[in-house]
């Protein structure tokens, strides 16, 4: 399926990426009064990430991803495991009406016309049923952190993160399509190979697409400035969630 962000070339590299804080996601399970056995939908699946920790929590998982790239990569993750896979995206799941109790969008809300993909969430959930948000920031006050952000600025000036570093609540709340909207927010440190750090970097489609021919060199730039062979991450888990209006 065709969407604007095309992630086809970097989902080799998408699963060294740090996984989401599990304390936070918990959180949200028991806020939420989400228990095992649900059916709730992952839009945006990739490789699976986020996939893996609701079904780890038990949930009945419908993952949903556009990219047929990071579809295979995360149906041979989670091969033998409770999940089923579509080909959509988040204005347009495939899936029925009313037929999920919750849906999630890990690091994938900030790539869909959120007020389309809001619409679309409210039709598949059924009453009372949950929207969630979630993405991991990285502490780029942290001293390795920053000095990356200055190989990135150094070289693209106005680099944007874009919406996935902005708070969606006047996105939800606009809507009109569901209730109050509340946050959670774990953070956490993570150790990661060097290697896998350079990965995380190559996956990172934002950069990608504002870099263009600079990417490579930036890359090689991040490489340098790593010399250890493994480093602590710091990093947030931040997720904002609303219950759907009837």
């Amino acid at each position: 399926m065709k969407t604007d962000w095309d992630y086809s070339e970097r989902a080799h590299t998408y699963d060294c990426r740090a996984d989401y804080s599990k304390k936070a996601i918990l959180n949200l399970l028991n806020t939420v009064k989400l228990y095992p056995g649900e059916k709730v939908a992952d839009i945006g699946a990739g490789t699976g990430k986020l996939t893996k920790v609701l079904i780890d929590y038990g949930l009945n998982v419908l993952a949903v991803e556009p990219n047929e790239t990071m579809r295979n990569y995360g149906m041979d993750n989670l091969t033998g495991r409770r999940v089923t896979w579509f080909e959509g995206k988040g204005e347009e799941t495939g899936l029925e009406d009313n037929s999920v109790k919750a849906v999630f969008f890990g690091s994938s809300f900030n790539v869909v016309n959120q007020p389309h993909a809001l619409v679309e969430t409210a039709r598949v959930l059924r009453a009372n049923g949950i929207f969630s948000c979630m993405w991991n920031h990285r502490d780029t006050a942290d001293v390795i952190q920053r000095e990356i952000e200055l190989i990135i600025r150094n070289e693209i000036p106005n680099y944007n993160y874009g919406s996935r570093r902005r708070d969606p609540t006047k996105i939800i709340q606009g809507s009109g399509l569901f209730g109050e909207v509340m946050k959670i927010e774990e953070t956490f440190s993570v150790k990661m190979k060097k290697t896998d750090m350079i990965k995380a970097w190559q996956s990172h489609d934002t950069l990608f697409r504002q870099a263009g021919e600079k990417f490579q060199n930036i890359i090689n730039e991040i490489s340098n400035l790593l010399t250890m062979e493994s480093y602590m991450v710091p990093y947030s888990t931040k997720m904002w969630f609303a219950i759907k209006r009837n």
